[in-house]
């Protein structure tokens, strides 16, 4: 049978989504709709347990801060969010002033319109449209020379933000690759990432477990478009795509990209802010990598999960829900950190799109239907444990209350989940 045959009896074949049963369903209580939270993280589990539908995480900025210290009561910080990476970039370039003024002036043209407090990715994104114009651009009293300095530098301070070592100890990250490590898929597992940071690289590595990033080669690996256009490495390899690029990516001269690490000086960083102009964004291999997320949704029932990912970066969004409007067969679980309230763009989304779940931390948006949480059936407990652990999915410190909870969203609790997915698998 050949592979658009196959394909064709997929497309056929009953979706593997597991039919929701009436607990599952929204009711509308006193207060408005009601979601059921353990119902909708059985549905989950019962999908990740799926072997034959194509399986996909979207994994943000928010996972690092997953990672929990040794006795996994609070996080570590090992690698701040956006608005920490912004401060810390800022303190870098305290030492120099003419850096910093040209710095504080990219961020006040960045302020207003529908950007409120400029990010290190807004101000990164000005200051190379800047550097586009044709002549020789300049900024106040910075010439074209010294605003490239400048880009350099913010690069090499995201990077050394940025370049951490994962704990030896289990963490999220290692369980979220001992997880997939004992998967058997018909389809390879893909992990779409916008971060820069090498943890995930660590962890599978720590894992033995095998992946394929778009580079090949041993002494200085090179991006082989081709190898990723054919995907003809076996099912077991994890695809891993970093949207943005990454901290061991090197442009040379020539415009040619391969990986090293760590990174000479003289080298130039292939980093890309999330809020690239799109003729930038056109780039190899930045294109390649959006194309795997566009290909993605093109499968027919293909679940992708996102942990981590605020919904803050427009361009990546229209790939998300443009993926999702036209394959209907394929579902999004968006696990988000906040509550509800502060997931306005998500929550938008998700009230135009029935195949995007969206789990907050007080409420879900389920079937375009938004809503709050309902407490457990005649125990008035919150709702939101791992079911068959009794671990609540919830930090130590978090208060209790009548209505239920997910917290999902940390990709701390996300690791214990699927932790727990592979001792009942093993047992």
């Amino acid at each position: 049978m050949d592979r658009a045959t196959v394909h064709k009896a997929d497309a056929t074949a009953p979706t593997s989504v597991p039919t929701p049963r009436p607990a599952d369903l929204a009711v509308v209580g006193s207060t408005g709709v009601l979601h059921d939270a353990t119902s909708q993280i059985n549905l989950l589990r019962e999908a990740l347990q799926t072997e034959k539908r194509r399986l996909g995480f979207f994994l943000g900025a928010g996972c690092p801060l997953g990672v929990y210290d040794e006795a996994g009561e609070e996080s570590a910080c090992l690698i701040p969010d956006v608005a920490g990476l912004t401060k810390k970039v800022e303190e870098g370039l305290e030492r120099e002033s003419g850096l910093k003024d040209c710095w504080s002036k990219l961020c006040k043209d960045c302020t207003g319109g529908v950007v409120g407090a400029p990010t290190v990715e807004h101000i990164l994104t000005q200051l190379r449209t800047i550097l586009a114009l044709k002549g020789n651009p300049h900024f106040g009293d910075m010439s074209s020379e010294e605003l490239k300095y400048l880009e350099s530098r913010i690069c090499e301070l995201i990077a050394s933000e940025v370049d951490k070592q994962l704990p030896n100890y289990p963490n999220a990250y290692r369980r979220f690759a001992a997880w997939i490590g004992r998967l058997s898929r018909v389809h390879a597992v893909e992990v779409f990432t916008p971060n820069y940071d090498l943890l995930m690289e660590q962890a599978l590595e720590s894992e033995r477990v095998p992946f394929f990033d778009g580079f090949v080669g041993a002494r200085e690996p090179f991006f082989d478009l081709s190898a990723m256009e054919q995907d003809a490495i076996p099912s077991r390899w994890v695809r891993l795509w970093k949207l943005h690029g990454a901290i061991n990516w090197v442009k040379r001269t020539d415009d040619s990209v391969f990986r090293c690490y760590p990174v000479k000086a003289d080298q130039q960083l292939l980093i890309y802010p999330s809020h690239l102009k799109y003729d930038q964004s056109r780039r190899m291999p930045y294109l390649a990598m959006l194309d795997r997320l566009r290909s993605f949704f093109r499968e027919p029932d293909s679940m992708l999960i996102i942990c981590g990912y605020s919904f803050a970066d427009q361009h990546l969004n229209e790939v998300l829900i443009d993926g999702l409007r036209g394959n209907h067969s394929a579902h999004c679980f968006a696990l988000m950190f906040p509550k509800l309230e502060d997931c306005t763009v998500a929550v938008s989304h998700a009230a135009k799109n029935p195949n995007l779940t969206l789990l907050a931390t007080d409420g879900a948006v389920i079937g375009a239907r938004q809503g709050s949480y309902r407490p457990a059936e005649g125990t008035g407990q919150p709702q939101g444990r791992i079911p068959g652990t009794g671990q609540p999915i919830e930090s130590p410190a978090a208060e209790k209350t009548i209505g239920g909870s997910c917290r999902l969203g940390n990709f701390h609790h996300l690791g214990l989940l699927l932790e727990a997915q592979s001792c009942v698998k093993d047992s």
